[in-house]
């Protein structure tokens, strides 16, 4: 079992649109219908369904599928903020099932600090994706001559998520799909342009992938 989690500045109902309604604005699209949730989770794997066995606004949510169970769990803090916790426990044993808990782990990791950073500045508005991913035979500086500039958020060894006025990009290196190593790209724009932007922003990061 792993547990990752982060403190938000915003209070649960409004953390809860952004991890349900919301998701696609920041992450993957997730949909939940009846007891079914359904991720988008193209181009870095294919898309998934998982059985919904907690669904509790604003402040529980929680899914299996074959390989995890992943538990969302929102809870109210002090001066209007709160944490959110994900807790995932693998439902399988064998040879490598340790390696893609970690690897999930490192997502989770990921996932949380997107999620702070578009609660805190971009929640609610229109937006645009730019999602891509490109194979690496070795671990890249995340860095090195990126193709905007920005606050950089959150730096570590696997992920760096930089903040732009208009956007954020989560940009990785490590296996989406427990496989193949790979560089990625998560990136959203935000407001009435967002997809103008979108159009310009994947050109750019494309041709830096390239250059890798």
């Amino acid at each position: 079992m792993t547990e990752d989690h982060i403190e938000i500045p915003a209070g649960p109902e409004e953390v809860w649109a952004a991890i349900t309604a919301d998701s696609g604005a920041w992450s993957f699209q997730v949909d939940v219908d009846d007891q079914t949730a359904r991720f988008r989770r193209e181009p870095f794997a294919p898309d998934a369904t998982a059985t919904v066995t907690a669904w509790e606004p604003p402040h529980r949510f929680a899914y299996e599928d074959p390989t995890f169970a992943t538990e969302i769990l929102v809870t109210a803090r002090d001066q209007g903020s709160c944490v959110v916790r994900v807790v995932s426990s693998l439902r399988v044993e064998g040879e490598g099932w340790d390696d893609i808990a970690e690897q999930a782990s490192k997502g989770w990791a990921m996932t949380l600090h997107v999620l702070r950073c578009y609660v805190a500045h971009f929640a609610g508005r229109p937006s645009a994706a730019v999602d891509l991913i490109h194979p690496v035979d070795k671990h890249v500086d995340l860095t090195d001559n990126l193709p905007v500039e920005g606050v950089i958020e959150h730096r570590g060894p696997a992920f760096t998520l930089l903040r732009t006025t208009s956007g954020m990009f989560a940009i990785s290196c490590f296996s989406m799909d427990a496989i193949a190593l790979s560089v990625n790209v998560t990136g959203r724009l935000y407001g009435p342009d967002a997809a103008t932007h979108a159009a310009r922003e994947r050109r750019r990061w494309q041709e830096w992938l390239t250059r890798l």
